[in-house]
């Protein structure tokens, strides 16, 4: 009988192991065609943009005057670097902005000056990203392309970011115990429509546009005790799809990241099946108990924004302001802190910290990369469905009262990033304030990649 039960239970467990490596094949596979198919779209892209040109060009019924090609660099610092003619005094310095009614009334002046902003977008090698409002300000205005002090470009960077945060190297399995984000950043995606409704910037800057799909686990101060464990954390898991859009502005030292996100929290995010196999692999690690209480499924929409706003900066080091705010059914709280770096290392908001080669040495940018940084907020806390259960499904078992919420968190990490060239290592250590009432310190270990496609 013994025996039967044995080889039952061995059965089971490799018909796991196979249903497990089947499923990894399967997301590589599923990763392959999306990247397959945005080269495809991009090239196609590409193509076309060349077609536009050709006809362009022979559209032309008068000579214009070469245009010098400057580097992306080079735009978005013309205002500062361009010598600016003196206007007359019943003139304006600031740009004088058209409705595109008031085009309307003369269009074949509005067609040309159009056709020359874009020749001149072109011959710089720059493509100007048209979800901006300030985008269609510029098409709209009768200020020639050379005296428009303000642009916001779309960069044709495209990056992708592999992140993972576990718990396991400080010797811990509680609370945030497990998460991974996979970010893919394109201009391609600045088509999406979830583009336009991401908030804009209205001053010279550079856009990114991106997707991301995250998956973070959360489990009460032991996995190995049963039935619901009162007055502790409730198990809580949650999967989404996020849609964000990066402005960085080297002028003016800010960076703005919205995003907007949507997915699910409870039983169909998977995360009892992914700590379940996750312990399966580790032989030091046992069955985590009670997931069959954790918070119950429910609507993930959330909109999120950040703000950097750099205060000191020199060759050795820098110093940013940094707030947050996110407003939705998962998450509700607003944040500030600080960010400090320390090594060898490109200034902070020349680009996203990785390149490829060519446009490092294009902006005069190093090539490697060492430093240290840290980083320091305190964050209010309105909502956090991970702990009080979801917003509009009520039937979880248990959960945390909002009387037992502590709203008013700290969080600290320290970490060390390495770069060279396209590709980027960080490590980094979390320190977090207790998040309810008897609940614990909290700490894990952030792993990062990023590589510039």
């Amino acid at each position: 009988m013994d025996r039967c039960s044995e080889l039952q239970t061995t059965v089971i467990d490799d018909g796991r192991r196979i249903l497990y490596l089947y499923l990894c094949g399967y997301m590589n596979r599923a990763f392959f065609i999306l990247f397959l198919l945005l080269s495809v779209l991009g090239c196609a892209r590409q193509q076309e943009d060349q077609n536009l040109k050709k006809m362009n060009s022979g559209n032309q019924n008068r000579k214009s005057e070469p245009i010098k090609t400057k580097s992306l660099s080079a735009i978005i610092n013309s205002d500062q670097k361009r010598p600016v003619n003196k206007p007359s005094r019943k003139k304006k310095t600031e740009p004088v902005f058209i409705s595109f009614t008031d085009n309307i009334s003369n269009p074949s002046n509005s067609n040309s000056s159009i056709k020359e902003k874009l020749e001149y977008l072109k011959n710089l090698d720059a493509e100007i990203d048209l979800n901006e409002p300030i985008s269609k300000h510029y098409f709209s205005s009768s200020l020639p392309s050379v005296e428009f002090p303000r642009m916001i470009l779309l960069s044709k960077e495209s990056f992708l970011k592999i992140c993972v945060d576990n718990d396991i190297i400080d010797y811990t399995d509680r609370f945030y115990t497990n998460g991974i984000r996979i970010d893919l950043i394109s201009p391609f995606l600045s088509q999406n429509p979830i583009g336009k409704i991401l908030v804009p910037y209205w001053s010279t800057g550079m856009n990114y546009y991106g997707l991301s799909i995250i998956q973070n686990l959360y489990t009460p101060s032991t996995t190995k005790t049963g039935g619901i464990q009162y007055g502790d954390r409730p198990y809580a898991a949650y999967l989404y799809l996020g849609s964000f859009k990066i402005t960085n502005d080297p002028l003016k030292k800010f960076r703005l990241n919205s995003e907007l996100d949507l997915g699910i929290i409870g039983p169909y995010s998977f995360g009892e099946w992914v700590q379940r196999s996750f312990h399966k692999t580790v032989p030091t690690n046992s069955e985590p108990l009670g997931w069959e209480y954790q918070v119950q499924n429910d609507l993930v929409l959330n909109y999120q924004v950040t703000f950097d706003k750099g205060v000191f900066e020199r060759k050795w080091g820098n110093l940013n302001l940094v707030s947050s705010a996110s407003l939705g059914t998962l998450y509700t709280n607003i944040a500030g802190g600080f960010h400090f770096r320390v090594g060898w290392m490109n200034p902070y908001f020349a680009n996203l910290g990785v390149a490829r080669s060519d446009r490092l040495k294009l902006n005069h940018l190093k090539k490697a990369q060492c430093y240290f940084f840290i980083k320091g907020s305190g964050k209010l806390v309105g909502y956090d469905a991970t702990l009080e259960g979801g917003l509009l499904n009520k039937t979880s078992v248990y959960t945390i009262s909002s009387s037992e919420m502590s709203r008013l968190v700290f969080q600290t990490t320290a970490g060390l990033i390495i770069t060279y060239r396209g590709f980027q290592i960080e490590a980094e250590q979390f320190l977090l304030s207790p998040e309810f009432t008897d609940g614990m310190w909290h700490k894990w270990v952030h792993i990062g990649l990023t590589f510039s496609l």
